[in-house]
């Protein structure tokens, strides 16, 4: 087998553990909200689906170079810190609360990300702590992160800002389709959350990235201006 080919297996095969392990902490998650399990099926497929897509996006935006990558990392602490929270809001009332105020079809996002903050602050919280942690964790896991963007503070917050966006959107868009289906309910919304949640995390590095082309387009543009003698 061709180094090529070992390497693509090698990134798609991070990405299936990374997208597998998700899908584990999306069943905790069930479980911690108390969803029946009647009308998950439609709402576990989409979602599936869903996170399939955003972490093959994720693979060809950040290539895994060795094991896990650091968006995935993020995802995933991430992801379990919102299941601890969850345990937290879900004995308070406030997904019970959040599912009769967050109505399908009202299409305010707006709204949402303001409910979604005020009646599930722990998820929320749960899911920024989890992100931060990336941070240490990758700096003492790998020397050379210390100088790339993946450890860098400023880029987490602005990583954990897209995947809360995504979690409201997600939230709304499964949430609309509730209005076709069968099963509205706690297992949409949390599928919605967490499927947003990766694909805000997709948005997030295409920003980046995007900066970073930015960047290296203008070096070139300057160089290519400055006089001979100054080369």
């Amino acid at each position: 087998m061709s180094p090529t080919n070992t390497s693509r297996l090698g990134r798609a095969a991070s990405s299936a553990v990374a997208a597998a392990a998700l899908l584990v902490l999306l069943g905790c998650a069930w479980r911690v909200c108390g969803a029946s399990n009647t009308s998950d099926g439609l709402w576990l497929e989409l979602t599936i689906g869903f996170i399939a897509g955003g972490y093959v996006a994720l693979g060809w935006l950040r290539p895994a170079r060795v094991g896990i990558t650091a968006p995935q990392t993020m995802l995933l602490l991430g992801a379990a810190g919102m299941v601890a929270g969850l345990g937290w809001d879900c004995r308070t009332g406030g997904l019970n609360a959040l599912l009769s105020v967050c109505q399908p079809g009202t299409g305010d996002f707006v709204r949402a990300v303001r409910l979604h903050w005020h009646l599930l602050p722990a998820t929320h919280i749960g899911m920024v702590a989890g992100g931060l942690a990336t941070v240490p964790l990758l700096r003492s896991l790998r020397q050379g992160c210390r100088r790339q963007f993946c450890a860098r503070l400023v880029q987490n917050v602005a990583c954990s800002v897209w995947m809360i966006l995504g979690m409201s959107a997600g939230s709304l868009g499964f949430l609309d389709l509730a209005v076709r289906f069968a099963g509205h309910g706690a297992p949409a919304m949390l599928g919605g959350m967490f499927a947003g949640m990766v694909w805000g995390m997709v948005a997030s590095v295409c920003v980046y990235r995007l900066w970073f082309a930015a960047l290296a387009a203008r070096k070139l543009h300057l160089r290519a201006h400055e006089p001979l003698g100054a080369r």
